[in-house]
């Protein structure tokens, strides 16, 4: 009997006591999985607020990209600073020529309107090089708030003093619209002019620099314009007024242009003889640059001018006016310039260009030229960026008044290195 109550007892005590491990296992199992609840939100809570912040960073670098893309590009040269605190771009190029001369005027570059009219062989088959076309340029851009403050300053090598001598070819300040200084004649346009690698630039159009006051602006967002005051032929008394207007479209750009000056006779006012001593030069000008299709541009340009021999080039042979019994007759003549240009691959390209001034026989009544006339093909090849290697064979030919006849034939070689 007390072995079986000892047995009971034993087997009972058992039972109380897997009960009693049971219950703290639970218990154990029930806290350490509250304590895994807990871990886990806090690395819930933790991952949140690392989500945030990378959502936030996202957010300033979106916008930091943003300000990038509408800032203005800046060159390698932004952070130049002049003296004054201005910001300073450096640019321009190193560039040689050479030319085989078969025939035409002396020197290196085309002379069409000075071109031999005598047959003469003392200019036929010679070599020229040069490194006087070489450029040099500073744009200033100044730091001041609520105004477009600037200015440039552009000189090269090719001053007609002597071969290496410096020229400036642009000089001026701007103040929001306003230009003031020396840069290209408002008259002109380079947007419409075929590509040329001889330096004198094709026949029939101009690149001539004088002092002006211009004002220019935006009529909407296509189209421009740009009015100006500038110094014309030295003979004048006031200066010539130009006009330009510009609409630019997905295929290209266009452009018309005015001139008007007075032209005055400084030799009847030197001999004090009764003659009409001034008259009104004015020229009238329209351009267009297309490009119809991928890779090819098409270049067109025309001009009609009476009373000057400035603005245009190859027309300083010829006098703006001449004295016809007590009056001034001023000359007259058309140009025109047209060309096309084709890119074959990203690195070459070539132009077919011609040019030709038409002068009014009626109105220049002395031994001058009737018709200039010039055609040139040419190739260029850029292997990199910076460098550019170009051939050119121009053809041009001369008519005078007086039915004499002039050529100009020659091979032209060029290596440029852009900076």
């Amino acid at each position: 009997m007390s072995q079986l109550l000892t047995t009971k007892f034993v087997a009972k005590s058992l039972a109380a006591t897997v009960s009693v491990l049971m219950l703290s296992t639970v218990a154990n199992a029930a806290t350490a999985e509250q304590a895994q609840i807990k871990q886990l939100r806090q690395e819930v809570e933790t991952l949140k607020t690392l989500i945030q912040q990378q959502q936030q960073v996202q957010l300033q670098q979106a916008s930091q990209i943003e300000q990038v893309k509408a800032a203005p590009a800046q060159s390698g040269f932004a952070g130049l600073k002049s003296k004054a605190g201005a910001n300073v771009n450096i640019y321009g190029f190193v560039r040689a020529d050479a030319q085989y001369k078969i025939e035409g005027a002396d020197g290196i570059f085309s002379s069409i309107d000075k071109a031999d009219l005598t047959n003469s062989k003392a200019n036929e088959d010679r070599f020229y090089a040069t490194a006087r076309t070489t450029r040099l340029g500073l744009d200033f851009k100044a730091p001041v708030e609520g105004a477009d403050v600037g200015g440039k300053i552009e000189v090269d090598f090719g001053s007609g003093s002597g071969d290496g001598a410096l020229r400036m070819r642009h000089a001026y300040l701007t103040y929001n619209n306003w230009l003031v200084g020396q840069t290209t004649s408002n008259f002109l346009s380079g947007a419409t002019v075929p590509e040329m690698i001889d330096f004198s630039s094709p026949l029939g159009i101009g690149t001539k620099r004088t002092p002006m006051v211009r004002y220019a602006d935006k009529i909407n967002a296509n189209t421009s314009y740009a009015v100006s005051l500038e110094k014309g032929a030295d003979v004048n008394r006031l200066p010539a007024a130009t006009a330009k207007v510009d609409y630019k479209f997905n295929k290209g750009v266009v452009n018309a242009r005015a001139l008007v000056q007075e032209v005055r006779n400084r030799t009847s006012l030197e001999t004090s003889a009764a003659y009409d001593d001034k008259k009104v030069g004015w020229g009238l000008a329209v351009g267009a640059n297309v490009k119809p299709v991928d890779g090819l541009s098409l270049n067109v340009d025309y001009s009609h001018v009476k009373g000057d021999n400035f603005y245009l080039g190859y027309t300083s042979s010829n006098t703006a006016y001449v004295v016809d019994g007590n009056d001034i007759d001023l000359s007259e003549f058309d140009a025109v310039t047209v060309g096309a240009t084709y890119q074959f691959t990203p690195k070459v390209r070539s132009t077919l260009g011609y040019g030709a001034i038409f002068y009014d026989k009626e109105s220049v009544k002395v031994d001058a030229n009737k018709k200039l006339q010039q055609a040139w093909l040419n190739v260029l090849y850029s292997p990199v960026k910076p460098l550019s290697f170009g051939a050119e064979y121009v053809y041009g030919k001369r008519d005078t008044v007086d039915n004499k006849t002039g050529k100009e034939n020659h091979v032209g070689f060029m290596a440029k290195y852009d900076f």
